[in-house]
């Protein structure tokens, strides 16, 4: 752009400073993990304990879809600049998403969603739109295969909730794929039935299959209020999909942005089909870590 050539002919500019004139992070967490009442493996202490840390640095929650609203140029780059911010999700979209968990032996545990809901006591909203984003696995066979094969089988993998959650503002449903391609599953929507990895969605009806049916799906269980986001199962990002399928697509799907778990904080120049998070038990595993990861996403380092 004409504009950024000329202010690089000013010796005190950089380019840099366009990249970095934001560094938010994106946090991830899965609401299945809850083992025990330890910080490691159980997200649901997990989650409570880093936003009270987040709201001891006085940050802000950021909605997702005003953060893409940025890196689409609805909104402008100053908007979110010198601000502390970050952004929350959880993938899958098991019932702990949103209904407390009752334990025979650790009693109660809270959803996340009633956990975003005490955060606002401590942790404020930044500009309007939902505190985090549940994104769900779209087909229910899927879901009840899984809720049999991978946990219990008590039926706690369900879409009932889902126009509720969305109507409150708090936690929002958005597209986590039709059946994850998940290994656990005896079909999948991939032409060849490859299962664990979405790097195998690479042709158009296999993102029709997976993405487009999921879209209209998800709008239907909510009221029309699922947001025009996706996140890649497994965090893989293909190549067809992020440089040819949304970019081409994304209109006539509802869809404005994609998400990874790259490991990586979200700049100014990141593209909007392939947005990293940071993954609570892998990329940070305890209160410590946290912190140290919190520390140098201020330094600029992550």
């Amino acid at each position: 752009m004409n504009w950024i050539k000329r202010l690089e002919s000013i010796p005190w500019f950089h380019r840099d400073k366009i990249s970095r004139a934001f560094s938010i992070p994106i946090l991830c967490y899965h609401s299945w993990v809850a083992k025990g009442d330890a910080y490691q493996g159980n997200d649901h202490v997990a989650l409570e304990s880093d936003l009270k840390e987040l709201g001891r640095r006085q940050y802000q929650v950021i909605p997702l879809t005003t953060l893409v609203g940025v890196l689409r140029s609805k909104k402008p780059l100053e908007f979110l600049t010198d601000r502390k911010l970050v952004g929350l999700t959880c993938d899958d979209g098991t019932d702990f998403d949103y209904y407390d968990c009752k334990e025979d032996e650790n009693g109660t545990v809270s959803s996340l969603h009633s956990i975003l809901e005490r955060s606002e006591q401590w942790l404020p909203r930044f500009d309007d739109g939902p505190r985090a984003v549940s994104f769900v696995i779209a087909s229910r066979e899927a879901r009840d295969i899984l809720d049999r094969t991978c946990f219990n089988g008590r039926g706690e993998w369900r879409d009932s909730w889902w126009a509720e959650c969305a109507a409150k503002n708090i936690l929002g449903i958005a597209n986590h794929s039709w059946d994850h391609v998940h290994d656990g599953l005896p079909l999948v929507r991939q032409r060849n039935n490859k299962k664990g990895s979405f790097f195998e969605i690479a042709t158009f009806d296999d993102a029709e299959g997976q993405i487009a049916d999921a879209q209209r799906y998800l709008s239907d269980k909510t009221n029309g209020k699922a947001l025009p986001l996706f996140c890649y199962p497994y965090g893989h990002v293909s190549p067809y999909l992020c440089d040819d399928y949304f970019p081409n697509h994304g209109v006539r799907l509802g869809i404005e942005a994609a998400f990874s778990t790259a490991g990586a904080s979200v700049r100014s120049d990141t593209n909007v089909w392939d947005i990293p998070r940071f993954v609570c038990g892998w990329h940070w595993k305890s209160p410590e870590e946290f912190s140290a990861l919190l520390d140098a996403v201020e330094r600029g380092e992550r």
